[in-house]
């Protein structure tokens, strides 16, 4: 009875935490928190300094930026050093949680509804959302899930009317190097 107890005990211990760790694996799981996370940004009113610290601990966190500035950088053919590469990241990360702390936090009475999520090439998943309440009928969003090297579920692009957010960079990144060239293109990014 005691060996009984000792086993089921350590099963009790253990199984949480093997518990927890597939909850980060889960693909539901994380686009179900990303449209929360987004609908808790677009629904209330928060003052300037909240709605930042929102953004930084609970909407970057869900985005790859590493990834996005590989992706980006594809269009110049350059390899970067990590210390320029971390910087790119981090210029990409500024600009994408400024935009969407501008453009989500303009009405409040924004909201996401989740339509679609589909399997594509390559194990990501895209996610179809409506974007309500800056149309009588919305318009559709489209988030690009992967699993990034640590093994979270995270978003390594975003689709608007065709239009993705790598592609735009992208075409920044090119405009701004034949203008400046590379080391100019990171100061303006």
């Amino acid at each position: 009875m005691k060996k009984l107890s000792i086993i089921l005990l350590i099963f009790i211990l253990l199984t949480p935490v093997t518990f927890a760790n597939t909850i980060t694996q889960n693909p539901v799981q994380a686009i179900q928190s990303a449209i929360v996370k987004f609908n808790k940004l677009t629904m209330a009113t928060y003052s300037p300094q909240t709605a930042s610290l929102l953004v930084d601990k609970e909407i970057a966190p869900l985005f790859d930026f590493d990834y996005i500035a590989k992706e980006v950088l594809l269009a110049i053919n350059t390899h970067f050093g990590a210390d320029e590469a971390a910087f790119f990241s981090n210029k990409l990360k500024n600009n994408i949680t400024t935009t969407l702390l501008t453009k989500l936090g303009q009405t409040h009475s924004t909201t996401l509804r989740f339509i679609s999520a589909r399997p594509v090439i390559n194990n990501n998943i895209i996610v179809r959302l409506q974007v309500g309440g800056y149309y009588s009928f919305g318009f559709y969003i489209d988030l690009l899930f992967h699993q990034s090297q640590n093994g979270k579920w995270q978003i390594f692009d975003i689709v608007l009317n065709n239009d993705s957010l790598i592609n735009y960079y992208q075409k920044m990144v090119l405009i701004q190097v034949k203008r400046h060239g590379i080391y100019g293109m990171l100061d303006r990014i």
